[in-house]
């Protein structure tokens, strides 16, 4: 049995809630490999955990003491998502002969990025830049030396090389689900809902634009912060059928409860973060919500709003005043964006199948 190494060291970003992650180790375990998972903290997901036979909690480690350990396993296969996972690998390829490494990247690593991390005060600027610099020689480093590179879609792979990543064997592998078959879609569904960060950083666009609307159905799930609460303290006392619910839901939990809405609301605010901007098919929110049959309101998204606008899968709205009109005619037409989903998810979207070069490759390395 081939050993596969999966490096998850993203912070905030719990695996059960990262679906190129866990469907991929789901993917793994069919095809019969031996699963290890480096990643800081505890799986609690009982149906991801034992999907996994090897999990190393990295929190206490050094990232001399992760690759040592990578080392002694030897795998066959060593997988990256991020750049924090190819700052601890990125000389490894260069003495581990026998191991095939591959970036199945999930974020366009910018210097913008750093700005989320570094704590504000003296010399932020300076700070940023210093720490992004070596992560990002380390990224390209690994990049160059890997022997796949996968990305979501050509928009992205085009910003990737940008930001100096580029690989001659590149897979496009959009950020979707295993499609889910029309009878586990749900009835009776109602209202919109946006799932995810609420927070100044994602939905300044579209909660300041809220008081102005007529009263919708709308619910906002996910987790908020002082910014957010205090605007919908203000919004709510007009819109008494825009609800929010502060929660943290297991996959099939989330699942289940996304089922009882009719449309899907996915939102990004401008930001000068190009991995947002141009967030195209990395979006898991989008193919959610198209696995469920749900049509989507979408922003004017590079990537994202043309996949869409081309397939009909929705509106694309220019903000947040043109939302009524765009639920509206969605359910108007439900029927008619269904059928335009059922079709484009199954023959372009389906994870069961657009992972399938992939594992091909795996197997001839």
């Amino acid at each position: 049995m081939e050993k596969v190494l999966l490096l998850c060291l993203q912070l905030g970003c719990p695996i059960e809630l990262s679906p190129a992650r866990y469907q991929l180790i789901q993917e793994l375990r069919k095809q019969n490999y031996e699963i290890y998972v480096f990643y800081p903290g505890t799986i609690l997901n009982k149906e991801i955990r034992g999907q996994i036979q090897h999990l190393t909690n990295t929190l206490n480690l050094s990232k001399k003491d992760i690759r040592k350990k990578i080392m002694d396993i030897a795998p066959r296969h060593v997988i990256a998502f991020t750049y924090e996972d190819t700052r601890i690998l990125y000389y490894l390829p260069l003495v581990m002969k026998r191991t095939s490494f591959i970036y199945f990247n999930l974020e366009i690593y910018t210097a913008y990025m750093e700005r989320y991390i570094q704590p504000q005060g003296f010399l932020f600027h300076i700070r940023c830049r210093a720490a992004y610099l070596p992560n990002k020689v380390k990224e390209m480093i690994y990049t160059k030396q890997c022997k796949l590179f996968v990305i979501q879609d050509a928009l992205r792979k085009r910003i990737a090389k940008k930001y100096y990543l580029s690989h001659p064997n590149t897979l496009l592998i959009p950020n979707s689900y295993i499609y889910y078959d029309e009878g586990k879609w749900g009835a009776n569904r109602h209202g919109m809902i946006y799932s995810g960060s609420m927070n100044k950083n994602v939905l300044k666009s579209l909660v300041e634009g809220m008081d102005a609307l007529p009263d919708l159905p709308i619910t906002l799930s996910g987790v908020t912060d002082e910014w957010f609460r205090a605007q919908y303290k203000k919004i709510c006392k007009g819109h008494p059928s825009i609800k929010v619910h502060e929660q943290k839901l297991s996959p099939e939990a989330f699942t289940e409860y996304l089922k009882q809405f009719s449309v899907g609301l996915i939102w990004y605010s401008p930001t000068k973060d190009e991995n947002i901007n141009n967030i195209g098919m990395s979006s898991g929110k989008l193919f959610k919500h198209l696995s469920l049959g749900q049509p989507v309101i979408v922003p004017e998204c590079p990537g994202m709003s043309r996949v869409v606008e081309r397939y009909k899968l929705g509106i694309v709205i220019h903000d947040s005043s043109e939302l009524k009109e765009a639920y509206e005619q969605i359910m108007d037409n439900y029927s008619y964006y269904q059928k335009n989903i059922k079709y484009a998810y199954k023959t372009k979207f389906d994870y069961a199948k657009v992972i399938q070069p992939f594992l091909g490759q795996l197997k001839n390395f």
